[in-house]
This record gives structure tokens, C-alpha cells and sequence, in this order.
């Protein structure tokens, strides 16, 4: 009972249900108090909101190419698992064109064109509808995309093949001196985006972003399928009990699909350009005593 009239007089407080208990007095009957309240306050509220925090995975990308161009030296990359017909490749390789950042950063994508294989098991599944990925869905058009890519780019490289054989060791030897700054997980798989996490994992920067394409797509982003499954094992302690995927909320918005890859013994950093450094100089002196800064 305590309890109850708790939320009651945290609910009186309210300037926004004093609000609406004034339209409602003004209202006769229960029904059209109902639809108003639904159709004029409910809907518009919602509507307002998704417009705001509605995440478009374009959004990210700019921001981040933004900030490691700004903020690092050297040359880096760009990965992207799953290409399809190149909707999202090739608006990221856009995005370096627009940034002016074609000579610092190449563009990878990976492929094998020839559609999703059958999934390896449950982890790969949807188990609330059973609508799951079939075996040749998504199929790509590797020589229209490859030659759109051309005619238009000069900083890319289309891999084509299953993961575990293109992520060669030559290549990912490339990644020593061009460091990923984004890893664009779009694998839907558990099973595939394990492979690609697998051989990334040694050469994967401390700050580096990791997007998971599918993280919410997929039986609501449950930690036993799919990606969802992915971040869950990794900060799980499965791939070392020093690494973590950290929710990066300044570029992810309402979405769970973004993370900064961070490792308390990290093998690869990215060198700052600011030579700014901490010194038991540095002070930060008090000033006025009022709400002002």
C-alpha cells in the first residue's frame, strides 16, 4: 500500500500529469479522453523521439574518420565483413573522398559474392519467428561493384572469398602500418563474425570502433545468438580476460551495435598528434564560486 501511494505522489508531482489531468477534466468520458490522449499526446511524443534518436548506420562513420584523421597520425584503414552489393562500402569509401582522406585511409571489403553459406548451427538462427538467413541470400555483383569502385576510387580493396581464407596473414600484416580505425561487422552469422574477430584480435588498436551491423536484428540482440553473441563472449573474458568492447554512446545513439575496442595490455596504439603531455605541473586552478565554469 506504501508503495503504491509512493508512485502515486511521485506521479501528483509531476508538472506533466497536472498537465494532463487538466485536458482530461475538460474531456467527457472515458473513451474520447483514450483516443485524445493516444492519437494527440502518445503518437507525436513517440514520433518526436524516434526522429531524434532513430539511429541510420551511415551516421557513425563520418565521425569517426573525422576524429582519427584529426587526432592521429599515419595511414589507417577501414574493414568492412560483408559486402553484398556494396551499399554500405561504398558510401564509406564516399565518405573518405568528401573528407578529403583518400591518401590516409584504405577502404577493405570482403566477400565471397556468392550469398550467405547455410548457417553452422542454433547460434546462427532466429528462434522467435524461425525466419532465418537461407544459403545464397544477399548475393553480391563483385564485377559492377568492382567496376563502380574503379571508375570513381583509388583507395580500396575488394577481397573476395570466404573470410578465414582472404584475412591472409600477408594481409593482416598491412594492418601493422595502416591500423583499423573501423571494423564494420555486417557477418549476421555468429559463426562468421567470430572467424573474422578471431583473426583480427592481434592486430586491433586500443580506441579502435567495432560496428556490429545485425546486433539488434537478430532475436532482439539476445547474448546467445548471432553478434549480440560475439560482444557477449568477448566481454565474457572468452578471448583474453584483458579485453573489452565498451558501448560507445556518443556515436551509437539508441543502438547497442557500436563499441571502442580496449585492452589493458595492448599491443597496437595510434600515435597522437598532440604533444601534450601529464606533468605534476599541470593544475586546474579554481575561479569564481558561482554555477558559471
Amino acid at each position: 500500500m506504501s508503495s503504491d501511494n509512493h508512485v502515486f505522489n511521485t506521479e501528483g508531482r509531476s508538472f506533466l500529469i497536472k498537465f494532463l489531468r487538466v485536458i482530461a477534466s475538460a474531456l467527457p468520458g472515458d473513451y474520447l479522453k483514450t483516443f485524445v490522449y493516444l492519437n494527440l499526446i502518445d503518437k507525436p511524443r513517440r514520433a518526436a523521439r524516434l526522429s531524434l534518436n532513430t539511429f541510420y548506420r551511415i551516421d557513425h562513420v563520418y565521425a569517426v574518420l573525422q576524429e582519427f584523421a584529426g587526432k592521429y597520425r599515419g595511414r589507417f584503414s577501414v574493414l568492412e565483413f560483408g559486402t553484398s552489393d556494396g551499399y554500405a562500402f561504398t558510401k564509406i569509401l564516399f565518405a573518405t573522398k568528401y573528407l578529403k582522406l583518400e591518401n590516409r585511409i584504405t577502404v577493405h571489403t570482403f566477400d565471397s559474392f556468392e550469398g550467405m553459406p547455410p548457417a553452422a548451427d542454433a547460434k546462427d538462427l532466429d528462434v522467435i519467428t524461425g525466419n532465418s538467413w537461407v544459403a545464397g541470400e544477399f548475393k553480391g555483383r563483385y564485377q559492377k561493384l568492382l567496376d563502380h569502385c574503379k571508375a570513381r576510387y583509388s583507395n580500396f580493396q575488394i577481397h573476395k572469398g570466404m573470410f578465414a581464407e582472404s584475412l591472409t596473414d600477408q594481409l593482416l600484416r598491412t594492418f601493422r602500418s595502416e591500423l583499423p580505425v573501423l571494423v564494420w561487422f555486417d557477418c549476421d552469422y555468429y559463426s562468421s563474425a567470430r572467424v573474422v574477430f578471431e583473426r583480427l584480435l592481434p592486430h586491433l588498436p586500443n580506441g579502435c570502433v567495432l560496428y556490429f551491423d545485425e546486433y539488434e536484428q537478430l532475436n532482439f540482440g539476445s547474448r546467445f545468438t548471432g553478434e549480440a553473441r560475439l560482444v557477449h563472449e568477448i566481454n565474457s573474458g572468452v578471448f583474453g580476460a584483458d579485453i573489452e568492447l565498451v558501448p560507445e554512446s556518443k556515436l551509437s545513439l539508441d543502438t547497442k551495435r557500436i563499441y571502442r575496442f580496449v585492452r589493458t595490455q595492448p599491443t597496437l596504439r595510434y600515435e597522437s598528434i598532440s604533444t601534450a603531455a601529464h606533468t605534476p605541473q599541470l593544475v586546474h586552478w579554481r575561479g569564481n564560486d558561482s554555477a558559471f565554469p
